[in-house]
């Protein structure tokens, strides 16, 4: 499994498109349009371009080249190279986007911020939340119930009910299971990555058929940047 943790508002436009907004499609055109304020949509845009630009980068395609398309319940898929399977979620400005060969992947990232309502919220979409838990198990629980329905592309509404979390004393969460979806296991992890947002943390979750743990890259990572290393290498500024 490939994994990175971009801040989008680190993105600049030549980092993803050389023509920005070129390389948007309409229905993603018209949902940024949608935004009322201008930092959200362009952390929408960049998000997209960004989706497109590492896993183009992945597979060896270029950017422009690699199709993307969505499933009924909005899950998304790449019809011209059926093995890959893709999950990405945005916070604010963070995006979590994962890649693997080995099945169906689900993704999610949470900035951690401190709410009264948490609880209420995730013991609403999924009662089986034990009483007494602490507020910083909302996070964990929130992340690896969003991933499990994605990776099954059910959604919270049809989905949350198929996943069945374990809560442990400390305030960890693991996933037991997902029924209804083949016999061979699943596996979900959560990890807090730091962040530059307005919050110093971010929770992630990953739930695919692999075993955890996930390695997640930030990006851009000026240091490791692989196309930047390329060209590089083609100018001659660097051996290899």
């Amino acid at each position: 499994m490939d994994a990175w943790l971009v801040d989008l508002d680190q993105v600049v436009p030549t980092d993803i498109s050389a023509h920005y907004p070129e390389g948007l499609t309409e229905e993603e055109l018209r949902r940024g349009a949608e935004f009322v304020h201008a930092r959200a949509a362009h952390r929408f845009f960049r998000a997209r371009l960004t989706v497109r630009r590492l896993l183009a980068d992945r597979l060896g395609l270029a950017a422009r080249d690699l199709r993307i398309h969505y499933d009924p319940a909005g899950k998304p898929y790449l019809p011209d190279q059926p093995g890959t399977h893709v999950s990405w979620s945005r916070s604010d400005g963070l995006l979590l986007l994962g890649a693997t060969e080995t099945g169906p992947i689900g993704v999610d990232v949470e900035l951690v911020r401190p709410s009264t309502t948490s609880l209420d919220v995730l013991t609403f979409v999924y009662p089986g939340v034990p009483a007494g838990v602490s507020p910083e198990t909302f996070f964990h629980a929130w992340t690896l119930l969003e991933a499990a329905v994605k990776a099954t592309g059910r959604g919270l509404t049809d989905g949350a009910r198929e996943v069945d979390l374990a809560f442990g004393p400390d305030g960890a969460v693991s996933l037991r299971g997902i029924t209804g979806h083949g016999t061979l296991p699943w596996h979900g992890h959560t990890a807090l990555q730091p962040t530059q947002q307005d919050t110093p943390w971010a929770m992630t979750a990953f739930v695919s058929r692999e075993l955890p743990p996930v390695t997640v890259l930030p990006w851009p990572d000026r240091a490791r940047d692989p196309v930047r290393e390329r060209a590089r290498a083609l100018a001659g500024l660097t051996k290899g």
